[in-house]
């Protein structure tokens, strides 16, 4: 998580954001990628949602060897691309997704889909990278 959290660092101003996304196999970080909804205009460029779709080409259809670790809870869009992908576990960050109104249990959707979540960890650190986007008016 902290080498995600230093990828987000580098690239959360000029991507707007705080969310990236990292996929784990064995140890190894084999992809990662940031939210650029702001910078594309697409409501589709969650960092989760091109981190999914960039394995599936370039691996496997299945991703179940794989661990998806990303800076905030997942949305619900994000989290039905992971199951659908095949993934077993997802590390997430911050415990609150800015999109979202009403609180929805990640924990209940993601194991009743057979996905391990561990979660919240170092929300202070996320939380920092969220603050620097809010001192530059993001």
């Amino acid at each position: 998580m902290r080498q995600l959290l230093s990828y987000v660092q580098i690239h959360a101003l000029k991507n707007r954001t705080f969310t990236g996304a990292m996929l784990v196999k064995e140890g190894r970080v084999v992809l990662k990628e940031m939210t650029t909804v702001e910078v594309d205009h697409h409501v589709l460029a969650h960092a989760e949602l091109k981190l999914i779709r960039k394995a599936l080409s370039r691996f496997d259809n299945d991703l179940s060897s794989y661990s998806l670790y990303t800076t905030q809870k997942p949305c619900v869009m994000c989290a039905s691309a992971i199951v659908w992908s095949g993934i077993k576990e997802v590390v997430f960050g911050l415990n609150t997704n800015h999109h979202w109104k009403e609180e929805y249990t990640i924990q209940q959707f993601f194991s009743s889909h057979q996905v391990r979540v561990i979660g919240p960890i170092l929300e202070h650190e996320c939380l920092l990278i969220d603050e620097l986007l809010q001192n530059h008016g993001i």
